[in-house]
């Protein structure tokens, strides 16, 4: 019920908006996108009918009338001629390209939820999330700490002797908690807590007891850090470094 009912509205939107709704798993995605699209792509079809009709009827009318006012000495005698010029006019509005994009998208997304089983969104919806994510990420960047190296201590949690790992990244690679080979000894990712300062991210490490198995390890290296690849920079700053630097030499 809820796919057929609320399932064509809601597959419009990007997958990321949709995974956080609290009826998603509900919801069979792939015959909510086939539905939409196919409401979409006859919306817009009919949509376009209408504006064409509205078009050649009323605001094309009035554009020829204007036209032939401007220029008294043209009278157009033929009525397939004043069609033609109709049409014109309307192919070159913005509303007709508009209506036509929706028909297009309507269809694509039928056809991929029939045949790849993808369930496809709107893609104004998709810029929109999209130019939203990156701006929540220049923000975060904006505010993160300095690179700096990791910090590495011994600590008491209350379980016993762990390893405190404090670092100015997080590491994502160890959220499966894998087993981490530190100057030839073997420990595994017990717990992350946040913390502060230039180093707000914590982990704590427990080394492994004879007996344990070994998951997939990885090499530790407190400077990993430092070697951050940096954000490609602004193409506008960019050809303001290159002009500013040009401006510097001497044409003989």
């Amino acid at each position: 019920m809820m796919t057929y009912l609320f399932g064509p509205f809601l597959s419009l939107l990007p997958a990321t908006w949709r995974a956080n709704l609290p009826w998603a798993e509900s919801i069979r995605w792939r015959r909510a996108a086939f539905v939409s699209g196919a409401l979409e792509a006859c919306a817009s079809l009919c949509a376009l009918v209408v504006w064409y009709s509205y078009s050649v009827t009323h605001h094309t009318r009035v554009q020829i009338d204007l036209a032939l006012r401007a220029h008294p000495n043209i009278h157009p005698s033929r009525p397939e001629l004043l069609g033609l010029i109709g049409f014109i006019f309307v192919a070159l509005n913005v509303v007709t390209w508009i209506i036509c994009w929706f028909c297009f998208e309507g269809v694509v997304r039928a056809l991929g939820a029939a045949f790849t089983e993808e369930s496809l969104g709107s893609l104004p919806l998709w810029v929109i999330d999209k130019a939203y994510r990156l701006f929540r990420q220049r923000s975060r960047n904006r505010h993160r700490p300095p690179l700096v190296p990791d910090e590495v201590t011994w600590c008491e949690d209350g379980q016993g002797e762990a390893l405190r790992v404090m670092s100015c990244r997080p590491k994502p690679t160890w959220k499966n908690r894998p087993t981490v080979r530190i100057n030839e000894e073997f420990f595994r990712v017990e717990k992350s807590i946040p913390g502060s300062g230039p180093r707000p991210y914590v982990y704590h490490l427990r080394r492994l007891q004879p007996g344990e198995i070994i998951r997939a390890p990885v090499d530790y290296d407190a400077q990993a850090a430092l070697s951050e690849p940096q954000q490609a920079e602004n193409i506008l700053v960019s050809i303001y470094r290159f002009l500013s630097g040009s401006g510097s030499v001497c044409f003989l």
